[in-house]
C-alpha cells in the first residue's frame, strides 16, 4: 500500500476538520505539519510516498507561486478547493486538473488512492 502524506494550508478550520477526519480513518495516511515539511519539497522525497496538499484557492486555477511549487516537486498533488469546499481541483505534475463538483471527503480519499472519482 502506497503511504499518503497529507498536509493543509489555507483551510478554514471546519473544512480542514471535516477533511482530517475524514482522511484519518485510512491507515497510508500521514498527517504533515506544516506544509512546508511535506518530503516532495525537500532532496529526501520517495516515490513510495505521495504528498498531497490541500489548499484553499479564489478561482480554479492554480497561483503562480503554487505552480511552481508544483513543477519543483516531481512528486506532489496540490488540491484545490473552492471556498465553499464543494468544488476540488486536483493539480499534479503532468499538468491534469480533475474538477469534482459537490465533492466529499470520500471522493477526495478515492483521488488519493488514484482512482477515478467518476465510478
Amino acid at each position: 500500500m502506497r503511504s499518503v502524506r497529507v498536509a493543509f494550508a489555507g483551510l478554514s478550520p471546519l473544512c480542514e476538520d471535516i477533511f482530517r477526519a475524514a482522511l484519518a480513518r485510512r491507515p497510508e495516511v500521514e498527517f504533515v505539519s506544516p506544509w512546508t515539511r511535506l518530503s516532495a519539497l525537500g532532496s529526501a522525497s520517495s516515490s513510495s510516498t505521495r504528498d498531497v496538499l490541500v489548499v484553499q484557492l479564489e478561482g480554479c486555477t492554480l497561483p503562480e507561486t503554487l505552480h511552481a511549487l508544483l513543477t519543483a516537486s516531481t512528486n506532489l498533488r496540490i488540491i484545490g478547493l473552492s471556498a465553499d469546499a464543494r468544488t476540488a481541483s486536483i493539480f499534479s505534475l503532468n499538468e491534469t486538473r480533475t474538477h469534482l463538483f459537490d465533492c466529499s471527503a470520500e471522493q477526495l480519499c478515492t483521488i488519493l488512492d488514484g482512482d477515478d472519482p467518476h465510478r
